[in-house]
């Protein structure tokens, strides 16, 4: 079993390297410092297991490597700093798999922790849902899409559903700079259409979806002419940049064409940008508390009263592709 250790400290990433190092049966691969690193050496070259530092693991972007993990089979031990810090984690990593012991843990502790994982996971490639490939939408239907915290796992699940004839879809979704590629990448391998990071002014065509880069603009419907997207520069709206509110607001002026829907995140991106939507025409879905890893941007949409249908997640990509393929949004 090869093993890859991602701690942004110096002392503690060699005392864990020497550990591994001591193991039977268990070979040392790449030593990284932070989340990006790890995610694209684990997608060029996949380790059996990766030991994750606690730091490292309640960073935001620790979604996007897990829903990566999942994809390739890899899994995952997080070390906690002290042996009280394990009860404090977050509970979702034991949902995933992830499996938790901490530092001042033997050698022979920390091996069995990562044979018990590496025994116990999934096999890889297993193949994703099939997508409805008989539909037919409507020329000019746009699905706008936006998530925050949990979000990753709920856009894999949503865009599944995704034939690769699906009306041009866009994308927000709140993460970091260096992460915004490998998640397009992460969407990309679970969908039947064309998942990339937006480019400015590209044309939104049926078949591809487009995902908002980086953290420097705001992705936008350029709602003039032919259908486009753009990137615009700006302060933060709703904290965010980009944000939510930015990609629902510019499509105003063809909301009788948008399906548009609000998944799990915290805090109010999107909210004010649905409302502006639902009340211009467009078809607006909130994903429902149950199933939203937060119900803080699907809350605030729907208590302002731009929500007009609440769904569970597993039926919001089924509902978004309906929606396109019937004469109005209406």
């Amino acid at each position: 079993m090869r093993v890859m250790i991602a701690d942004e400290r110096t002392e503690t990433r060699n005392r864990l390297a020497a550990a591994v190092q001591q193991m039977r049966a268990v070979s040392l691969g790449a030593c990284v410092s932070n989340l990006s690193e790890t995610y694209h050496i684990a997608e060029s070259r996949p380790p059996q297991a990766v030991i994750v530092a606690e730091a490292l693991a309640r960073l935001a972007e620790f979604e996007v490597l897990l829903m990566l993990f999942k994809a390739l089979g890899i899994r995952c031990v997080v070390v906690a700093e002290t042996e009280a810090n394990i009860a404090r984690l977050p509970s979702s990593l034991i949902r995933e798999g992830v499996a938790v012991t901490h530092s001042d843990a033997s050698v022979e502790d920390l091996r069995q922790c990562l044979l018990r994982v590496h025994l116990g996971r999934a096999a890889r490639d297993v193949p994703a849902p099939q997508a409805e490939s008989a539909m037919s939408f409507q020329h000019g239907r746009l699905i706008l899409l936006g998530a925050s915290t949990g979000g990753v796992d709920a856009l894999v699940k949503v865009l599944e559903a995704f034939p690769p004839n699906c009306p041009p879809t866009l994308i927000v979704q709140h993460t970091s700079e260096s992460f915004s590629s490998g998640l397009a990448r992460l969407l990309d391998r679970n969908c039947a259409a064309t998942v990339v990071e937006a480019q400015d002014q590209e044309p939104l065509v049926p078949g591809r979806v487009l995902l908002a880069p980086g953290k420097t603009h705001h992705l936008e419907v350029a709602a003039t002419g032919a259908l486009r997207c753009r990137l615009r520069e700006g302060s933060l709206q709703a904290g965010h940049r980009p944000s939510v509110d930015a990609l629902f607001a510019s499509a105003v002026p063809v909301a009788s064409r948008v399906c548009a829907a609000i998944l799990t995140g915290m805090g109010r991106d999107g909210a004010e940008g649905m409302l502006a939507l639902h009340r211009a025409g467009a078809y607006t879905i909130g994903q429902d508390e149950k199933t939203s890893l937060v119900y803080g941007m699907p809350r605030a949409a729907f208590e302002l009263g731009g929500v007009r249908e609440r769904l569970p997640l597993d039926a919001i990509g089924r509902a978004v592709l309906e929606n396109c393929s019937r004469r109005s949004a209406a």
